[in-house]
């Protein structure tokens, strides 16, 4: 086999073995789901308490969304009272070395009588790790449905 057809084949073999590994990345398992998912059962854990603290431990500080996050949360835990919310779905998407990403419903509701209006929030939610584990970064709302 002359030169050419060697280093041909070497960077066939590369691409195809390159592809593998990049498509190898996303296979999402069991216990990044876990993960994930935990850090989702934490966030509404800590919003239905009304722990400011615990639900921004669990965001990225340096995420574009901390700040805001940070001043949505205080107005609403002064401003609403026994809205609860739970995760009612999780698929995980995909991830690579960085980020992951899961779509998620999140059931909000409110006491009866005090006029809040209860809904289902459908939205995609980015993950990125923060000194080893995993935080909310970002999210992506596709849709609300609204509770009559």
């Amino acid at each position: 086999m002359g030169a050419r057809a060697w280093i041909v084949l070497i960077a066939t073999l590369a691409t195809l073995g390159g592809g593998a590994t990049r498509a190898a990345a996303f296979v999402m398992d069991g216990p990044l789901i876990t993960s994930l998912r935990q850090v989702m059962a934490n966030d509404f854990e800590a919003y239905n308490a009304k722990d400011i603290d615990k639900l921004l431990a669990g965001i990225d500080s340096r995420s574009p969304d901390y700040e805001p996050t940070r001043q949505a949360v205080e107005a609403q835990f002064t401003e609403l009272d026994g809205v609860k919310t739970e995760l009612v779905d999780f698929v995980a998407m995909g991830h690579d070395d960085e980020f992951a990403v899961a779509r998620i419903k999140a059931k909000t509701t409110g006491k009866p009588g005090s006029g809040f209006t209860d809904n289902t929030v459908d939205a995609i939610v980015l993950f990125h790790q923060e000194n080893g584990q995993w935080k909310l970064w970002s999210e992506e709302i596709l849709g609300i449905d609204v509770t009559p």
